[in-house]
């Protein structure tokens, strides 16, 4: 068989075979291309033919490659414009659609292209004015342009597209058509405002969280003063009426306190597993007596309902901000409906997919309806917006409903409102229910230590408060070292000859706040017991200290409560 040799140009003799190369480009051939004969000798003329085929041969593989190479071109561009996430659109010079790809037909809701079908297609008509503007920057000589197309009704939905032309030329240079790359910004431009939202949020929490943390501070104060005054008064002073006035405003101020602190997130919950029915009625003659007498209140309450996981004092706020809320939208009476009861499987599977988990397990349902003023679309919306009211300057905070869905979801539940004008408002509140075991409430004794016995080392920033403390631990027999910082307090243990015996921190100070001082006094004193208090931190900041050794009391709190805890800490084994 004839073969190739490397570097040949011409036409060569191989025993009886005339061959010529088939050459790619110069000096490189694809193959050969060969003839044979018996005895007789290739002719000149021979030779030239066989090199004029052997041309030819060339020639016409490298167009077929050519073609080939074009083809697979042409098939990598079309996967590509098909794939492309942004709506590809060709049009006419005066708008007419000519063709369009896989992403525009997402976009615009067009069926997928094909050549028969692409005139029957139109833009919405809410981008008309848009689009028109677009060619005419283009058409106009801009290389490019660019237009937003805001809240384009497309089947129904309202979207915000934005939408790149640029003039397409033909072969011979003729402008013929105007190619444009048109993206739906819709989820990008509500992730954008979420993520702001978040950020503001994140700041209000900020604040709310400062404010509740001083504003606790306040509120121990004056609690605490009252507390003492009470106990100096005669029962039938009109001064002690007076008092008791001032604590039960105080009472109603630390709920404030709460929300704050629930929408600065820095309140974690407490679950406990309670039967919603029993603190309902518990809470009845409350209800009533905020509700007033113009409000008639209806009661329906299934026992069969369940036992649930919540936060048994933010539960019992929750119903009260409710409550509040009903009877400030029926200001000339009107009826309030509390119930509780089961809610069918069958009903939420038929709602649809929430914050709870439907799949599995039983549910109860808390039902708050009201026959008040009502709210329209826009109001009940939002009526779940932290700092969102509509009761007006100095009436409404907007945190009560924003507390509630916080602590609704936090516990796998969902809250719900339905409201029309003139007509009332009616929320549902449904909570997984838990096959535990209602604990039951036993008082225990606290041994009291004897009066004088201990030493407390008290580390309190706020200097009021700082005073109130000592005032009242003196009073009843402790001998007291003061610090007003964390850093102070460590100097103090350090110089003191005796025992401490507890040390009583707020959490957050400047320095050293009280997690920090607490673990390194019980470094240097193993006995050491701790009482944490704070108006932001929850119990979980004693976990990392000594099993058995600290508790944690919650600002705003009462003298005596403050004793107690000492009491009791004091009297571990």
């Amino acid at each position: 068989m004839p073969r190739t040799r490397p570097g040949a140009i011409a036409p060569w003799v191989d025993d009886d075979w005339l061959i010529a190369p088939v050459l790619e480009h110069r000096g490189v051939a694809r193959g050969v291309l060969a003839i044979r004969r018996g005895e007789d000798e290739f002719l000149p003329e021979e030779r030239e033919v066989l090199t004029l085929l052997a041309q030819m041969a060339s020639t016409s593989l490298g167009a077929t490659e050519l073609s080939r190479s074009i083809e697979a071109s042409e098939t990598r561009l079309r996967i590509l414009v098909d794939t492309a996430p942004a709506g590809i659109i060709e049009v006419d010079l005066n708008g007419g659609i000519r063709w369009w790809n896989r992403a525009a037909s997402r976009i615009f809701e067009w069926p997928i292209y094909e050549s028969d079908t692409a005139q029957a297609e139109r833009f919405p008509e809410g981008a008309a004015d848009g689009l028109a503007a677009l060619w005419a920057d283009v058409l106009g000589g801009a290389l490019t342009s660019t237009r937003d197309l805001v809240e384009v009704e497309i089947k129904g939905r309202r979207r915000d597209l934005t939408a790149s032309a640029a003039l397409l030329p033909s072969p011979d240079d003729e402008v013929s058509s105007i190619l444009m790359l048109v993206d739906d910004v819709t989820d990008h431009r509500q992730l954008k405002a979420e993520v702001h939202h978040a950020q503001q949020m994140e700041i209000r929490g900020r604040v709310a969280s400062s404010v509740a943390h001083d504003f606790n501070n306040l509120l121990t104060l004056i609690s605490g003063y009252a507390e003492i005054l009470a106990k100096d008064l005669d029962a039938d002073s009109k001064s002690l009426a007076m008092v008791k006035d001032i604590q039960s405003t105080a009472s109603r101020a630390s709920m404030l306190t709460a929300q704050l602190q629930t929408i600065g997130r820095s309140a974690s919950l407490e679950p406990e597993v309670l039967d919603p029915v029993a603190v309902l009625q518990s809470n009845a003659e409350v209800l009533e007596r905020i509700l007033g007498d113009e409000i008639d209140l209806q009661w329906s309450l299934e026992d069969a309902g369940g036992a649930i996981r919540v936060d048994p004092g933010q539960f019992e706020q929750m119903i009260l901000n409710l409550a509040i809320n009903a009877r400030d939208a029926m200001p000339d009476g009107g009826e309030l409906r509390i119930s509780v009861g089961p809610i069918e499987a069958d009903r939420l599977r038929r709602e649809p997919r929430g914050d709870a988990d439907r799949d599995s397990g039983d549910f109860l349902v808390i039902t708050v309806t009201d026959t008040g003023i009502g709210m329209d679309e826009e109001t009940r919306a939002h009526c779940f917006d932290p700092f969102f009211t509509t009761k007006g300057p100095f009436k409404g905070t907007g945190l009560g409903l924003a507390a509630a869905r916080r602590l609704v979801e936090g516990s796998g539940g969902v809250i719900r409102c339905q409201s029309k004008l003139g007509v009332g408002t009616n929320f549902e509140i449904i909570f997984p229910t838990t096959d535990e075991v209602v604990p039951e409430t036993t008082s225990v004794a606290v041994a009291e230590r004897p009066r004088g016995s201990a030493t407390v080392l008290v580390a309190e920033d706020d200097d009021g408060l700082r005073q109130l403390m000592v005032r009242v631990l003196s009073r009843n027999g402790y001998q007291v070292l003061v610090a007003e910082s964390g850093e102070r307090a460590l100097e103090v243990a350090g110089d003191y000859e005796g025992t401490i015996d507890l040390l009583v921190s707020d959490v957050v100070m400047l320095d050293v706040d009280g997690a920090e001082l607490a673990a390194a006094l019980q470094r240097t004193h193993p006995s050491l017991r701790v009482l944490m208090t704070s108006g932001t931190a929850d119990a979980s900041i004693v976990n990392h200290l000594t099993p058995g050794t600290a508790a944690f009391l919650a600002k705003p709190y009462r003298p005596s409560a403050l004793i107690d805890q000492v009491h009791e800490l004091l009297s571990r084994r």
